[in-house]
């Protein structure tokens, strides 16, 4: 099945050539590559012209280029862009095996499926241990993370799968409403709000193990650094609050803020997550913990707003 592969990128010269090398080296080589960077990124610029000298006659490799910052524009940028009703999105520092694009692609074979995830292994850290029911969420608003960590062989039906690892069905995508609200620092969460939507319209969300990638360590850009455990807290409590509030059910959304606030979760710590934490030997700084209350109360304030300007 024809596939667009859209790389986002951000001066990350190196491991966007590394990632374009692995494309194109696959079993299954896509169409097409479209690597999206900012308009300013002279270093991306010639990252790209190597790329189409090194693989010119095996792939086309297409760029596209954005003004505005954020991790939402890019994507946006790729999509308009891919001349393939399937769209495949990676990160610039990942790599993927031989099979993987075979493995992403094959289940729009089904008309109802509307997008595709892969698994994500990092071997420079150790994986966590997975809990609950990853990919997918409780009654009461919990959504499991670390899906992308979670083997088998065959596609499991779930409700969520990774931005960095994933494949549209493109007429669906583009008819989906990309949240200027969560535009907002590393995009966190994004993932989870389209693919709800997607899930709104009855088409299927499935997480296919068997389409793996590597994830490598690469720069990040000084703003987005992510060992300022404060800035992601907040950036996380923010836009998580905000997309539960938007997608549940009137009557569940009291229930969820209970939860959210009583019990919460380690990095948007509840008073539970709290308690938990400090027994255990674990003392969060106090301003990482007001950093995750603050962007809860934000993303309350943003989904009431939100509401208001569709009444």
């Amino acid at each position: 099945m024809p596939a667009t592969v859209v790389i986002p990128t951000y001066r990350r010269p190196r491991p966007l050539l590394d990632c374009v090398h692995s494309l194109v080296e696959g079993k299954d080589r896509p169409d097409e590559i479209i690597v999206v960077g900012r308009e300013d990124d002279t270093p991306t610029r010639q990252a790209v012209d190597r790329a189409q000298e090194l693989y010119a006659g095996k792939t086309t490799v297409r760029t596209g280029w954005v003004a505005e910052a954020g991790h939402l524009p890019p994507v946006q940028k790729g999509l308009e862009l891919a001349s393939n009703e399937i769209v495949v999105f990676v990160d610039d520092d990942v790599t993927v095996t031989p099979e993987w694009l075979d493995r992403l692609v094959s289940p729009f074979a089904d008309p109802r499926v509307g997008v595709t995830g892969g698994r994500v292994i990092t071997p420079a850290v150790r994986p966590r241990r997975l809990k609950g029911k990853p990919g997918r969420t409780s009654w009461y608003g919990k959504h499991w993370g670390n899906v992308g960590s979670l083997e088998g062989d065959s596609p499991v039906e779930v409700e969520s799968v990774m931005e960095g690892n994933w494949a549209w069905r493109r007429s669906l995508l583009a008819s989906l409403k990309f949240d200027p609200v969560l535009n907002f620092d590393d995009g966190s969460m994004y993932g989870l709000d389209l693919c709800l939507q997607a899930r709104s319209r009855q088409y299927r969300v499935l997480y296919e193990p068997r389409a793996l990638v590597y994830h490598h360590a690469a720069p990040r850009a000084p703003d987005l650094d992510r060992a300022d455990r404060g800035r992601r807290s907040f950036a996380y409590s923010r836009n998580y609050t905000y997309i539960m509030l938007k997608h549940l059910p009137r009557w569940r959304r009291p229930i969820f803020l209970g939860w959210w606030f009583m019990v919460g979760e380690r990095g948007a710590w509840g008073l539970a997550a709290l308690l938990a934490e400090t027994s255990a030997g674990r003392w969060p700084r106090p301003r990482d913990v007001w950093s995750a209350l603050r962007g809860k109360v934000e993303g309350i304030l943003l989904a009431g707003s939100g509401a208001r300007s569709h009444a």
